[in-house]
């Protein structure tokens, strides 16, 4: 199992060309956060999204680049979201980093805690777990990564714009992660509790269930006007908040 005393753990930061505000506030949490500790953790929604890791652009270059080099003093670990789940070992190489099945579980300090993006676990949300279910399957992948660049490149287009012209007429809607989906999920376990992203619910939840140990669930907001991680220190966990313009790290 993996085990790191000092760790940091970062999701949901939509990389783009189009906000190179959260690009530059990336690459000084990699220079000022991440650098100074043993492990770093990405949880998916790495990218806003990725068809393919034969798509590569100058920026997904570059940010391989800087991961690569933060890799010789912090170990990289990444995992798929719903957004980037086509992201595969290829780019994970370039970057020298480790990808991480989810769920996955990992020691931090001297507790062990199941890792995932989340979005398996909100289960409310029906229309997406059957979307999910195919467009993530194995069998799906496989036609995907074989379509043309090109066709690729155009349907991630045109979903994004379907997502934006829903939020623009739609009241945005949040859909936690279901409860008994996540004490499923650490059922029979002796890990201290769940660590995911996704929702973009930044908080600390505690996991109540009959003869199961108390849980907790720490959940990691998304980067847009504000940015976050999960810092621990040994036993010592904080979760930070720092302005994506002023870029002033620590606990907030």
């Amino acid at each position: 199992m993996i085990h790191h005393r000092r760790a940091v753990l970062i999701s949901d930061l939509h990389l783009s060309e189009s906000r190179p505000d959260l690009v530059r506030a990336f690459y000084a949490f990699l220079d000022e956060v991440a650098s100074q500790q043993e492990a770093l953790f990405i949880l998916g929604d790495f990218f806003e999204y990725w068809v393919g890791d034969d798509a590569s652009t100058p920026l997904h270059d570059d940010i391989a680049d800087r991961l690569h080099r933060l890799s010789k003093t912090t170990a990289v670990y990444l995992m798929v979201g719903n957004r980037d789940f086509a992201l595969g070992q290829h780019y994970t190489k370039r970057c020298n980093a480790t990808l991480l099945p989810d769920p996955t579980p990992v020691q931090l300090g001297n507790s062990t805690w199941l890792l995932s993006h989340g979005d398996r676990l909100c289960i409310d949300d029906r229309g997406y777990q059957r979307y999910r279910a195919i467009i993530q399957s194995p069998l799906m992948l496989g036609i995907l990564r074989r379509l043309r660049l090109a066709w690729r490149l155009k349907l991630a287009e045109r979903l994004r714009k379907a997502s934006k012209n829903r939020n623009k007429t739609e009241t945005p809607r949040y859909i936690d992660v279901n409860q008994k989906a996540v004490r499923r999920a650490l059922r029979g376990t002796q890990h201290a509790g769940l660590i995911h992203g996704h929702t973009h619910m930044a908080d600390w939840h505690t996991i109540a269930a009959d003869e199961e140990p108390t849980r907790e669930r720490l959940v990691m907001g998304d980067w847009d006007e504000m940015g976050w991680y999960l810092q621990f220190e040994q036993n010592v966990k904080t979760l930070n908040r720092f302005s994506i313009t002023q870029l002033k790290f620590g606990q907030s």
